[in-house]
């Protein structure tokens, strides 16, 4: 998987960011395959408050499921969905590529 850090600026409203991902980015997302892999998966994960007094509204990590090198990344070709994105001022950084090596769940 490849992981993302997103940060807004403040003035940024977090519920439009929030909508514009999940209703017009995440769809846009090329997930056909390339020569470097294919996009499986996509999530959007807001940071919270851990402590009384912390302030990390703003901060995001964008979970991109892939399968294959690591040095893909996701694509988006429609332009206007490229600049919409532009228009939130977001820094995007790239934390890298990661493997799942562990897993554990509740069994039901």
């Amino acid at each position: 998987m490849i992981i993302y850090h997103i940060k807004l600026p403040k003035n940024q409203d977090l519920e439009a960011f929030v909508t514009f991902m999940r209703e017009e980015y995440f769809p846009a997302v090329d997930k056909g395959s390339t020569r470097v892999g294919q996009v499986t998966d996509l999530h959007l994960l807001e940071r919270e408050n851990e402590f009384e007094g912390d302030d990390v509204s703003h901060e995001f990590l964008w979970q991109i499921g892939w399968s294959g090198q690591p040095t893909g990344k996701a694509h988006v070709e429609d332009a206007a969905v490229a600049r919409k994105l532009a228009t939130f001022q977001a820094d995007i950084k790239r934390l890298g590529s990661y493997r799942q090596v562990a897993d554990w769940q509740v069994v039901k």
